[in-house]
C-alpha cells in the first residue's frame, strides 16, 4: 500500500506518504532496505505494527523519493535538520470545545522564531482569568485544522524559510511571517 500515514513512536509527529508492506519487518530490520522483485531500493524499512506482538503483522518502509532529501542533509550537515515554529500548543481535543478550529498556541517563547515573529502566547490576567492566545488557522495559504496539519505542512518547509502564519486573534485574523529555525538540540 502508498500513501499510508503513520505517527513517529519518539515525537508523536506525523510520517506521511509511506510504503506499508507484509514483508516481514523483525527486531532489528529499522533502517534496513525495502527491495522490489528486482533488486530496486523502493524504500527504507521504519516501523512494524503487530497487535500480537511477534514479528508479524504490517510494516512501513520510508520511500526512497524522501530518503534523498534527508540523505542531502545528512551529507551536507551531518545531522537532519527539520524546521520549527517554536511554540507549545494545546492538545486538538482542548481547542475544538472551544469550537474553533485550529492549532492553540499555548506558549511561543521570545527567543523562538514564533516569539521573535509575534505571536501571542495563552496567560492569565490579574484575576487569574484565562486569556486565549493565538489560534494558528493556516500556513501559507494550507488549512490548518490539528498538530498533524501543523507538522505536515511544516515538513514540506525548509530551515530558514519565512512562512505566512494566519492567526485567529480575539476577533480578528492577523497574517504573520515567521522565519523557521532549525530545532535548538539541532542547531
Amino acid at each position: 500500500g502508498l500513501r499510508r500515514e503513520i505517527s513517529s513512536a519518539a515525537t508523536g509527529r506525523p510520517i506521511q506518504d509511506v510504503i506499508q508492506t507484509d514483508a516481514a519487518i523483525n527486531p532489528g530490520n529499522s533502517g534496513g532496505p525495502l527491495l522490489d522483485s528486482s533488486g530496486n531500493l523502493i524504500g527504507i524499512n521504519t516501523a512494524i505494527y503487530s497487535p500480537s506482538g511477534a514479528s508479524s503483522g504490517v510494516g512501513f518502509s520510508i520511500p526512497v523519493d524522501t530518503v534523498g532529501g534527508i540523505v542531502d542533509q545528512l551529507v551536507q550537515f551531518g545531522k537532519v535538520t527539520r524546521p520549527i515554529l517554536g511554540i507549545k500548543f494545546a492538545p486538538d481535543q482542548s481547542v475544538e470545545q472551544l469550537g474553533v478550529s485550529g492549532v492553540l498556541v499555548l506558549d511561543a517563547p521570545p527567543n523562538g522564531p514564533a516569539g521573535k515573529a509575534g505571536l501571542q502566547s495563552t496567560k492569565r490576567d490579574t484575576y487569574g482569568r484565562l486569556i486565549l492566545g493565538d489560534i494558528i488557522t493556516s500556513v501559507n495559504g494550507k488549512k490548518v485544522v490539528n498538530g498533524s496539519d501543523l507538522y505536515r505542512i511544516l515538513d514540506q518547509c525548509k530551515v530558514g524559510e519565512t512562512v505566512t502564519v494566519e492567526v485567529l486573534r480575539g476577533d480578528h485574523v492577523e497574517k504573520i511571517p515567521v522565519v523557521l529555525e532549525p530545532k535548538p538540540d539541532e542547531s
